[in-house]
């Protein structure tokens, strides 16, 4: 059965979602507040389209019942207005406009999961693709607005030496993460888990290091 839990929690999706974070900060570190706003914009019609998709499938099938069907619809509908919201979200919305993104995310999903979960057949395996398709897409969203978040906050002017020395150590780091996950992700180890685990670290510390760097 796959569930969107349970695609949510491989190892692939998440070494996914990491290489989505690390190209995020990237081209954050790299570009204008612009760019990264067109990046938004451009995550932000993908995970439309592939959740327009997920909703139709989902009526497709015979063993979700109508009011299952109509909830989920609701919870997309809701869903896709929040993401609406963020393209045009101001420094201080941002972080709210992601968390009510998150929320409705959660929301979106433990329904979908439920009303797999009521199935008796194969509907599960007959959604995997668009499943896969849409969590894919949340994470790379997710990724793009936490940039976006790092951006509003930062200070470009900062020109020191110092600080353009800093910067370029983090631009390396980053593209050491990138690699690492282009080698593994290749590599099916039995070791994944771990390896993810490592570099969620590393991603997590970039982060800090953004936010210290343009503080």
């Amino acid at each position: 059965m796959s569930s969107v839990k349970e695609i949510r929690e491989s190892v692939d999706t998440k070494l996914d979602k990491l290489d989505a974070r690390a190209d995020a900060l990237q081209a954050a570190l790299e570009g204008t507040q612009d760019q990264v706003g067109t990046r938004v914009v451009r995550h932000k019609q993908e995970l439309q389209s592939v959740l327009g998709k997920l909703t139709a499938d989902i009526g497709k099938q015979t063993e979700v019942s109508d009011a299952r069907k109509q909830a989920i619809q609701s919870m997309a509908e809701n869903l896709d207005l929040q993401i609406d919201l963020s393209e045009t979200a101001s420094r201080e919305t941002l972080a709210y406009t992601r968390r009510q993104i998150h929320e409705a995310i959660r929301k979106l999903e433990t329904e979908v999961d439920s009303a797999l979960a009521e199935s008796k057949t194969g509907t599960a395996e007959l959604l995997h693709v668009s499943i896969d398709a849409y969590a894919r897409a949340v994470d790379k969203l997710d990724a793009e607005l936490e940039a976006a978040e790092l951006c509003f906050a930062s200070v470009k002017e900062k020109a020191d030496a110092a600080f353009v020395n800093r910067r370029k150590e983090l631009a390396e780091d980053i593209a050491k993460i990138k690699q690492r996950l282009g080698e593994k992700k290749a590599d099916a180890s039995e070791k994944l888990a771990d390896f993810e685990a490592e570099l969620r670290g590393g991603i997590e510390q970039a982060v800090k290091t953004f936010k210290d760097l343009f503080g």
